[in-house]
């Protein structure tokens, strides 16, 4: 009953209908400004663009040669007419070459580039879901400020009514001077704790745009999760977050990259075959004046037999890579079911203080209102009254920080889970592929050529 009162004084006391700030509008525009964010979705740009590139292998390479300039010849040939010739020379040369086979090199680059893509995709997923938790608690530790300076100020006013009152007393004859320096000291300690607010919202709302780049908003919402249902158990959670968490994703589709580049570093064991065609135009050739023309078009075979060890070193080096992916998998793994665990257990414990601390808020206040009574007729002493004052303001103060820190948790569980981008309705951009319409034209090629190659 307390806690659904006191929670609406919180939203009352930091929300206002024309002019609030939502947490949802806040990670919303933050996410386009966030340095981290954009980065993330930049290098995943960039890895896309290196997919395309290992596609290009599947795919034909045209060059042109051209040139003109000046020969000297002396070489049989020239000796047989006489002496060494010199002429311009000019040649042209136009070349095509289509890999046939190149021991699977370019389908495992293929692989390997396709694997980073997605761990690209889960790294800015991870990025963004890391920044809105950040903004998140930003946020909330932005409100638990304001209401905690608020209570402060309620408690100083509450302190300055008890020293006037006993002023009063004091200058009517019925109140003793150490009754006075009594309520001062306590009226100048509650001045230090406002200023102490104060000074905390103040820090809150630098790390508020920080965090956010924002500026912070003079009027809050009270940030709770509504429509989200946290599990029942930290089972339930855990295995959400093994299905779902993108951390585990990277480290996965990260593994999965090193097989590939594990794949591709076998290529020299195998020959390279190309198809190759040549067309030259030449003009006065090695001394010999007149056109030289020629046309080549050759399936030619090449295969490394010996290079120093250097093929068996890198297929070495990649399985060990491989071993080194998989190590870093069973350590995110780890750090996932870690910080599930520590989000639901704070989650779970604070959940199960609240009704004790709101029935701490509720007795305090009932004695101190109690006490004010018996102060007025004389049954209760002044230090009596000072002391449930403070311990009001002391038990809102808890209540405050364990509804703001049970709140933190919730987000902290829906992130550990991987899910809070969906909870807060947030989309992420699409990755920038450049001319669609060439994409696709050349992914049909390519797995055609896929299918081939296998």
């Amino acid at each position: 009953m307390f806690r659904s009162v006191f929670t609406g004084v919180l939203l009352g006391a930091v929300s206002t209908v024309a002019y609030s700030t939502s947490l949802e509008s806040v990670v919303a525009e933050g996410l386009s400004n966030s340095p981290e964010v954009q980065r993330a979705i930049n290098a995943r740009n960039a890895v896309y663009q290196e997919v395309r590139q290992a596609k290009a292998g599947y795919l034909p390479s045209v060059d042109l040669e051209a040139g003109i300039g000046y020969e000297w010849t002396n070489n049989t040939t020239t000796r047989a007419n006489g002496d060494d010739v010199e002429l311009t020379r000019g040649e042209g040369r136009l070349s095509l070459r289509q890999m046939i086979f190149d021991g699977f090199a370019t389908s495992s680059e293929v692989k390997r580039q396709k694997a980073r893509s997605i761990s690209a995709d889960k790294r800015v997923i991870e990025s963004a879901e890391t920044y809105a938790l950040d903004a998140a608690r930003a946020y909330i530790e932005l409100n638990r400020r304001t209401v905690l300076l608020q209570q402060a100020k309620e408690n100083l006013f509450n302190h300055v009514k008890i020293y006037d009152q006993i002023k009063r007393r004091s200058e009517s004859g019925m109140g003793a001077l150490a009754s006075i320096q009594q309520a001062e000291g306590r009226l100048a300690l509650a001045e230090v704790n406002t200023l102490a607010a104060e000074n905390n919202l103040l820090d809150a709302k630098a790390n508020y745009q920080r965090v956010t780049g924002l500026m912070a908003p003079e009027e809050l919402v009270y940030p709770e999760m509504v429509n989200v249902t946290i599990p029942e158990s930290l089972d339930e959670a855990t295995e959400a977050a093994l299905s779902n968490h993108p951390t585990l994703q990277v480290a996965e589709a990260d593994t999965e990259a090193a097989v590939a580049q594990y794949n591709a570093a076998k290529r020299n064991y195998y020959p390279r075959v190309d198809f190759e065609v040549d067309r030259t135009w030449n003009n006065n050739l090695d001394g010999v004046e007149g056109v030289n023309e020629d046309l080549t078009a050759m399936f030619r075979l090449r295969y490394n037999l010996y290079n120093g060890g250097a093929d068996q070193a890198r297929v070495r080096q990649t399985q060990h890579q491989i071993e080194e992916a998989k190590s870093i998998q069973g350590q995110s793994h780890r750090e996932v079911l870690q910080s599930i665990e520590l989000s639901w257990n704070a989650y779970s414990i604070l959940s199960r203080q609240l009704p004790f601390l709101e029935q701490h808020v509720a007795s305090s206040q009932e004695t101190r209102n109690s006490y004010q009574k018996q102060f007025n007729i004389g049954q209760r002493s002044l230090l009596d009254l000072l002391d449930t004052e403070n311990e009001v303001f002391s038990s809102k103060n808890d209540l405050t920080n364990a509804l703001h820190d049970q709140l933190v948790s919730q987000y902290r569980v829906v992130n550990g889970m991987g899910t809070l981008l969906d909870t807060l309705n947030l989309s992420l951009p699409e990755p920038n592929l450049g001319d669609v319409e060439v994409e696709q034209s050349a992914e049909k090629q390519v797995e055609k050529e896929e299918e081939t190659a296998s």
